[in-house]
């Protein structure tokens, strides 16, 4: 192939392939996939590996740069290698050289005409994984992944490479399904051997690869199945896989919900002994050891506000009216620390976890549920040991002093956001304490949040949470509607805010190399500016993102208080345009990277989530280091150590959004699979030759519109799509914020998606353009389809 030969100008295998040695090759032509006949392509498909003596003087020059490939969530054929100094664009199967998601690489730097050869490459090369791929190039298939995850301009200008090895597999078990014997097969596959098959990843990060299940293996038909990558030579298009076992049945909710769970590399393994030797017995109680310097809070009115059903109840909250007419605010947490001790088997764990994660049907804990659920759960009229941030404010908000203790408190309720909200309201007679002190607190909110919203905070939001009705039996949803949310959301948002916010300070003062601080970078200026051309074309000129303050501004001047859809809609796509959120250690970037944007605050962190956040868990030591309660764990002292745990922090809470999402995507393609085809209203997002990205609030679905270039000619500079003389569609124009009927199905012709089909139907008769006094508006909320390309940053404005 063209590639091969120009990597063999470059000179970068002139004297064999350590690849294929180690794959059990030795340079030479193998038959097929798996050295028997006739299984793959005799050629050589990809250019071979350089020797480990040409990247040891690659790496020593500067020429080659070493690093962790990660893949674009929707495609294979576009990933980046990324270590601590820089990030490397590898685009199209021949740059990246039979190199997988996860994979320790070698990457050579491409200058701007050898890239153009590879994404030339790209470009011809034919995608070919069945029926509904024939058609599409590999630059097709990332064009589409771009669109889909909003992440376009995120790849452009970035410098781009080739990988010239694979240092280290990264060995994993994926889930997946073997394709029938009647479907087409991948590109350059002519003919299967006996008793091979094809396995196809539901994750498409993975390319296919050839199977061989045992003889045994009679019921993978349809099902599920486990496969562990094997080997990849360079005279095989796809890699070869060693078949483990059959998961269950195709669309069965715990079969799928597995395969979500190893997807992202949850771990949901029993606890070790080692674990459970940690905890204390489980008739605990308060020992009066443990009250020793604690402050006793427990004659003070103490209160939490969650979720309904919230068994992991971290915060509660007391508000006490001074004689000078200021508040004392207690915002209390649970004390973790108290229980999970540095360096033990279970702090290991809970370090390897990171977080506990939430889908549709369960929880996922990241520590056991005696601690989770009982001991540190603070629930109602039992005693509780907490870690409390202590602010007096006056009545306007402002904050007077603020400090950390340890404390014990008395909780006298457990509300849920709704019970808050009915205090609220002046609904509940019973407990006028609480009804003034959620009142108090509420007034206090409303002002600390008008604040922060003058000094350039965002109104972001994500994709609106959607509530599934579970059949009690199958696990099945029945129905689906919008989780709703109330006043008092916000108000713990605030004080959860607060608190986080002193945490920062506080830790940061006494140490400067090693707190652990979450930063938040202004958005990409290209995705900023593909926002603004979008509004251009709905007749909106003046969106200024020039800095945050202006951003709130333009997000403010948006508005329009007769169609809330529009506004929520703007809000999501310039949250989705956001940098990730991340955590850092105070030592490895300057003050100014402290910043976070989205919040517009100089320093910030997590303190507040200790039971289902690892990274609280560490401010918290951090706190009693400043205190003087205990030194500062040697895990953190260690800066090395330190940056390390804050990576794999960052990585398994992406892996958790992506469950989460995936398990609101897999519920809301069951809904679809049982209820059949309905017809509803959606809003168009964007309009791109991928199609129509289109928002149907209804049922919190997003999609693309797939668009015929026979019936319909699309301009994505106007954001408009016409239908063609003589089409169907003949006289019909859509354009950005349109209303239009859609037809939403499960998508049931690929396995390997949990999708949502959507199908043009018309346009409504009252409707036109959305804020422009459209009909048939509704309060739903937005899919959550691909919310894990948000950005983690709504993780800081929520309890």
């Amino acid at each position: 192939r063209l590639l091969c030969r120009v990597a063999a100008k470059k000179g970068s295998s002139a004297g064999g392939d350590a690849a294929a040695d180690a794959e059990g090759g030795s340079g030479k032509q193998p038959a097929g996939a798996d050295g028997k006949p006739g299984r793959a392509s005799k050629k050589e498909v990809y250019p071979a590996h350089m020797r480990a003596a040409e990247i040891t003087k690659g790496l020593k020059s500067g020429k080659l740069v070493s690093g962790t490939l990660h893949m674009l969530k929707n495609t294979c054929y576009l990933g980046c290698v990324k270590n601590e100094k820089e990030q490397i664009m590898t685009v199209g199967s021949q740059a990246l050289n039979r190199a997988i998601e996860g994979d320790e690489v070698v990457v050579e730097r491409l200058d701007d005409s050898q890239a153009q050869v590879y994404e030339a490459a790209a470009k011809q090369l034919r995608h070919g994984v069945g029926s509904s791929g024939q058609d599409l190039t590999e630059a097709d298939v990332t064009d589409l992944a771009k669109e889909v995850a909003q992440e376009k301009s995120a790849f452009e200008g970035k410098t781009k490479g080739r990988i010239v090895s694979v240092v280290k597999r990264q060995i994993r078990e994926l889930c997946g399904s073997i394709s029938p014997l009647d479907n087409p097969l991948p590109r350059g596959i002519e003919s299967l051997g006996e008793g091979q098959r094809i396995f196809i990843p539901s994750d498409l990060r993975f390319p296919y690869m050839f199977v061989e299940p045992p003889d045994a293996a009679t019921d993978f038909e349809g099902k599920r199945v486990l496969v562990s990558v094997n080997v990849w030579d360079r005279y095989s298009e796809i890699p070869r896989g060693k078949f483990i076992k059959t998961l269950g049945a195709v669309g069965d909710v715990n079969v799928e919900t597995q395969m979500i769970l190893m997807e992202h590399q949850i771990c949901n393994d029993p606890w070790t002994e080692e674990v459970l030797a940690c905890l204390p017995p489980s008739d605990y109680k308060i020992t009066e050891e443990e009250l020793k310097g604690r402050e006793d809070v427990r004659k003070t009115l103490v209160f939490s506000i969650d979720p309904p059903k919230c068994e992991d109840i971290d915060d509660a909250l007391s508000c006490v009216r001074l004689d000078n007419g200021n508040f004392a605010i207690g915002i209390h947490i649970a004390d973790v620390t108290n229980f999970v001790l540095p360096g033990t088997a279970l702090d290991k764990e809970a370090s390897a976890r990171c977080t506990s994660v939430y889908l549709v049907d369960r929880r996922i804990d990241m520590l056991p549920k005696l601690l989770t659920t009982d001991i540190c759960s603070l629930r109602a009229n039992e005693d509780h040991l907490t870690f409390s941030c202590f602010v007096e404010l006056t009545p306007e908000g402002e904050i007077v002093s603020e400090r950390f203790a340890k404390s014990v408190i008395h909780s006298a309720a457990q509300l849920s956001y709704a019970d808050a909200q009915s205090h609220l309201d002046g609904e509940i007679e019973e407990r006028p304490d609480i009804t003034q002190a959620i009142c108090d607190l509420n007034s206090l909110a409303v002002k600390i949040r008008a604040e922060r919203f003058r000094k350039g905070a965002l109104e972001l939001s994500t994709a609106t949470e959607m509530s599934f009705e579970l059949d009690g039996e199958t696990g099945k949803p029945t129905n689906l509607f919008v989780y709703k949310s109330y006043s008092t959301n916000k108000l713990i948002e605030e004080f959860m805010l607060l608190a986080n916010q002193a945490a920062a300070r506080f830790t940061l003062d006494m140490f400067r190399k090693t707190s652990v601080l979450r930063n938040h970078l202004p958005p990409k200026e290209k995705s900023m500016a593909e926002i603004k051309e979008l509004l251009r074309c709905h007749g909106i000129e003046d969106f200024d993102y020039s800095n945050n303050k202006a951003l709130s501004e333009s997000l403010k001047n948006l508005d329009k208080p007769d169609d809330p859809f529009f506004n929520r809609l703007v809000s999501v796509m310039v949250t989705r345009s956001m940098n990730e959120a991340t955590y850092i250690s105070s030592g490895d970037v300057k003050p100014q990277m402290y910043h976070h944007f989205g919040l517009a605050m100089d320093k910030y962190t997590h303190f507040t989530s200790p039971i289902r956040r690892y990274a609280d868990v560490l401010v918290h030591r951090g706190l009693m280091a400043s205190l003087k309660l205990q030194d500062l764990p040697e895990g953190m002292a260690d800066k090395s150590n330190l940056t390390a745990q804050l990576e794999q922090l960052n990585y398994r809470n992406r892996m958790a959004r992506w469950a989460d999402s995936a398990s609101d995507e897999l519920h809301r393609f069951l809904f679809f699979k049982e209820k059949g085809p309905i017809t509803a209203v959606g809003v168009v997002m964007r309009v791109s030759q991928a199609g129509l990205s289109v928002a149907v609030e209804e049922y919190g679905a997003e999609g693309v519109v797939e668009l015929s270039a026979m019936d319909w000619l699309v301009l994505k500079e106007s954001q408009a799509a016409h239908g063609r003389p003589l089409s169907p569609y003949e006289g019909i124009s859509v354009h950005i914020f349109d209303r239009l009927e859609v037809c939403i199905e499960a998508d049931t012709t690929d396995n390997r998606h949990r999708k949502l089909k959507l199908t043009f139907v018309s346009l409504p008769k009252a409707a036109a353009r959305l804020g422009d006094g459209a009909a048939l508006r509704g309060e739903g909320g937005l899919g959550n389809i691909e919310a894990e390309e948000e950005t983690a940053v709504m993780q800081d404005v929520g309890a």
